[in-house]
C-alpha cells in the first residue's frame, strides 16, 4: 500500500477569467453597492425624523407591544449595522472565502445580502415612522404589519439578487492523484481509519462565540429574568452544534463508508452495495457548500466538510453523492476501491449482477 500519495496538480475550477470577474463583480454590486445606496437613503431619512421621535424611543417589539426602550440614535446604528455593515461583510466574506471555486452558494450569500439589506429599511423606517410626533413611546403601536411587509421584501430581493447574478457553474474538482492499495483478498480485512476536525481558527470563532453568549446570558440572568431562556436555548444550541460537528470518525472497512460524529450523532453509513463511484477530490467547503460542517450543496450534494483540502466523494445509488473532507482521504478512497473490485469479481459469476466501475 501506498500511504504517502502525493497530489496532482490541478485547478479548482474551469471558469473562464472572464465570467469569474463579472460573477464577482455583480455579486459586489448587489450584496455591497445597492445596500450601501439603500442604507444611505434610509438613514437621511431617520435622521431627518429624529428630532420628531419621543425619547426615549420604542426599540423593541414582544407579543404585547413595545417591551423595551433606548435613545433615538439607536437607529442610526442599526441601519448601519443591519442595512450595510452586515450584508457587505457577507458578501466581501464570500468573494474571499471562495476564491475561484464560484458556484450557487456565492451567488446565494450575495442575494441574501440584498434581501437582508430590504428587511432592514422595511422595518427601521416602519419603526421610526410610526413614533413620529408621539410624546410616549408607549403610544406606539404593533410593528407586525412591518415587519410582515419587510419578510416580503426580503424574499423578492433574494429572488431578484440571484437573477441578475449570471450563472458560473463551475467544472468539477479534478480528481487528486490515487493512491494505490492492492487486491484485497477473499477473508482479509483491511480498516482505514482517520479523523476529519475543525481548523483551529474556526474552533476559536466558534468557542468566542460561545464566550459571547454566556456572557449575554449572565447579564440578562441579573437584570431580564423573565427572558432568560433566550439566551440558555441560543447557548445549548451552539453548544450542541459545537460538540456533534466539530470532530468525525471517518471508517472505511468491508461494510463500505462511515462517518460518525465523535459525541456519537450525527452518523452516516454507505454500505457497498449502494456505492456507485468514488474518487478523492479538492474541496473548497464555501465555494461549494456556501459554509463549514454538515451541509446540502446547491448541486444535490451532502457535505460533511470541516476544512479546505482532500476529501472522499462518493456517488450513492438513489441517493445524494456524500462529499467528506478528511486528510487522507486519497488512502481511504484507495482502500473502499478495493473492497469494491473485491465485491465486484464476486458479483461476476452471478447471473444478471454487475457493478458499475468509476470512470
Amino acid at each position: 500500500m501506498n500511504d504517502r500519495p502525493v497530489p496532482a496538480e490541478h485547478e479548482m475550477s474551469a471558469i473562464p477569467p472572464g465570467e469569474l470577474r463579472r460573477a464577482r463583480l455583480m455579486s459586489l454590486l448587489v450584496g455591497v453597492a445597492v445596500p450601501l445606496v439603500l442604507s444611505a437613503v434610509v438613514l437621511v431619512l431617520v435622521l431627518s425624523w429624529l428630532p420628531e421621535l419621543p425619547s426615549p424611543a420604542a426599540t423593541h417589539w414582544g407579543p404585547t407591544g413595545v417591551d423595551r426602550f433606548g435613545p433615538p440614535v439607536a437607529f442610526v446604528w442599526l441601519t448601519v449595522l443591519l442595512g450595510f455593515a452586515l450584508p457587505a461583510a457577507m458578501t466581501i466574506g464570500a468573494v474571499l472565502a471562495v476564491r475561484a471555486h464560484w458556484g450557487g452558494a456565492a451567488r446565494l450569500l450575495g442575494a441574501m445580502a440584498l434581501g437582508l439589506s430590504g428587511l432592514s429599511a422595511v422595518v427601521t423606517l416602519g419603526a421610526v415612522g410610526m413614533q413620529r410626533g408621539l410624546a410616549d413611546a408607549k403610544q406606539a403601536g404593533d410593528l407586525g404589519g412591518a415587519m410582515l411587509l419587510g419578510v416580503g421584501v426580503f424574499l423578492v430581493l433574494i429572488a431578484v439578487g440571484w437573477v441578475v447574478q449570471p450563472h458560473v457553474r463551475p467544472a468539477p474538482a479534478a480528481p487528486l492523484r490515487p493512491a494505490h492499495v492492492t487486491a484485497i483478498a477473499q477473508g482479509e480485512r483491511v480498516v482505514w481509519l482517520a479523523t476529519a476536525t475543525m481548523p483551529p481558527m474556526a474552533l476559536l470563532l466558534v468557542s468566542l462565540l460561545a464566550v459571547v453568549v454566556v456572557g449575554i446570558t449572565a447579564v440578562m440572568a441579573i437584570r431580564f429574568t423573565d427572558r432568560l431562556w433566550v439566551p440558555v436555548l441560543t447557548l445549548l444550541l451552539i453548544g450542541g452544534a459545537l460538540a456533534t460537528s466539530a470532530s468525525f470518525r471517518v471508517r472505511v472497512g468491508p461494510d463500505g463508508l462511515t462517518v460518525r460524529s465523535q459525541a456519537g450523532f450525527p452518523r452516516v453509513h454507505v454500505p457497498l452495495d449502494e456505492i456507485v463511484s468514488v474518487r478523492a477530490v479538492e474541496c473548497n467547503p464555501f465555494g461549494e457548500f456556501g459554509g463549514f460542517g454538515w451541509r446540502l450543496g446547491l448541486d444535490g450534494r451532502t457535505g460533511i466538510v470541516l476544512r479546505r483540502g482532500p476529501a472522499i466523494e462518493v456517488e450513492r445509488r438513489d441517493r445524494r453523492p456524500l462529499v467528506v473532507t478528511v486528510d487522507g482521504a486519497e488512502v481511504g478512497v484507495a482502500v473502499l476501491r478495493a473492497y469494491l473490485d473485491r465485491q465486484g469479481d464476486r458479483n461476476a459469476g452471478r447471473p444478471g449482477t454487475a457493478r458499475e466501475d468509476d470512470a
